[in-house]
């Protein structure tokens, strides 16, 4: 607000002034309304998804019909992923947390969430250049999990079958530099920091992103990291993770 700073004075700068914090005002208030309305979004769509959840395991008890009940479950667990995510967005966007509270081992985290990625993903290959240890400190298991966990995710989703996805860990001046990149279509430049927008969609083959990227960059960001895409020459995409080796 810059009203304030004027003072006592009433001529065309102040009447500027007002008008310019009446509209600041009115923006912060939809940003707050969007917020407040994404939260309560995501808190009754627990309920039904709940009772959908129960239906079907009943339905699974009385011999329905199998394909039907597994398309039904999938289904429901993406919706309830979504509903997760965007309760976790929220909460990060309005709280503004640091979450910087434990110890951990980077390689043994990634080497974790590779082979959960290998299993749900047969069909491309995974390829890690990680250190035997990569020690971190003031930072969350839990919330950079699930971060790098998206940003994995996103890649093998956007690699065709048979690619490749390569992983690589690397200190850096006192930083853990996580490089995760495809072999997918790339992203526009002019859409490359836009990715990380919640539901972004920009005029390109990859032009869906959902949650997945929103989330992790604000989930890094929070354990004092950061991240930033950028396209590869042959093509495809590499997410830049950097995180502190201690919280700052």
């Amino acid at each position: 607000r810059v009203r304030s700073l004027l003072g006592s004075r009433n001529d065309e700068l102040a009447s500027l002034a007002d008008t310019f914090d009446a509209m600041a005002e009115r923006t912060g208030q939809l940003i707050i309304d969007q917020r407040q309305r994404l939260a309560d979004m995501s808190h009754e769509l627990r309920t039904p998804l709940t009772r959908i959840e129960m239906a079907v395991s009943l339905a699974e008890q009385d011999g329905g019909n199998r394909g039907l009940l597994d398309r039904i479950r999938e289904d429901c667990s993406g919706m309830r992923r979504l509903v997760e995510d965007a309760l976790t967005l929220s909460w990060l966007e309005n709280e503004r947390p640091e979450l910087r509270d434990e110890s951990l081992d980077l390689s043994e985290l990634l080497d974790s969430i590779l082979d959960d990625a290998r299993f749900e993903y047969p069909d491309r290959q995974i390829a890690c250049q990680l250190p035997d240890s990569a020690p971190l400190h003031g930072s969350s298991s839990r919330a950079l999990g699930q971060a790098i966990e998206n940003v994995v995710r996103n890649a093998l989703d956007h690699t065709p079958v048979g690619g490749r996805v390569d992983v690589d860990l690397a200190e850096e001046q006192g930083h853990w530099l996580l490089a995760v990149a495809d072999q997918g279509p790339g992203v526009a430049e002019q859409w490359l920091e836009r990715i990380f927008q919640p539901f972004f969609r920009g005029g390109s083959e990859r032009a869906g992103f959902g949650l997945g990227l929103a989330l992790a960059q604000r989930q890094i960001c929070a354990t004092g990291g950061s991240i930033r895409a950028r396209n590869r020459r042959e093509g495809g995409l590499i997410m830049e993770m950097r995180l502190p080796r201690a919280a700052v």
